[in-house]
């Protein structure tokens, strides 16, 4: 199995993951506030955060793809982070696991269009500063779960 056979394989695993557990929560739990300090999400918002910081990151591999340097040196990831999911506050959560569905999908294609050796392209991350192109894409399932976690000690599930 090469590289980009796998992280397709966990994309898609962790979307099924994702999709299972948000639709799971009821809109008491959707509520509930995850996250207290640099900046202030519900639950719904940190499935948002998925949605926005996942869309952003398909500039990023494109732009390493086509041999750009990534990300900008001056990109404010506390500023994006802090101001992009509050925009998704009104869809309902059958419209933010679509959009989820449609994001993740997006990521995939851009994996199976990439070659094997593309995957060793190197460029800047907002968060992970220089590395691999396979590492930032292998971010995106790992960075869902993370959160996930995050949501179920907020419920104390």
């Amino acid at each position: 199995m090469d590289r980009r056979t796998d992280i397709v394989a966990k994309l898609e695993e962790g979307l099924e993951e994702t999709v299972s557990f948000f639709s799971s929560l009821t809109a008491k739990e959707l509520s509930v506030s995850v996250y207290h300090e640099e900046v202030s999400w519900t639950a719904r918002q940190v499935l948002a955060h998925f949605i926005t910081i996942e869309r952003s990151m398909h500039w990023l591999f494109r732009n390493i793809l086509s041999g750009g340097p990534g990300t900008p040196d001056d990109f404010d990831i506390q500023r994006f982070n802090s101001t992009q999911p509050q925009k998704l506050d009104g869809f309902s959560l059958d419209e933010l696991i679509e959009q989820c569905e449609t994001v993740r999908g997006e990521t995939i294609a851009i994996v199976r269009e990439a070659s094997e050796g593309d995957m060793d392209r190197e460029g800047r991350h907002p968060f992970h500063g220089h590395g691999r192109l396979e590492r930032f894409i292998r971010w995106a399932y790992e960075h869902a779960r993370l959160h996930e976690d995050d949501v179920r000690k907020a419920l104390d599930r």
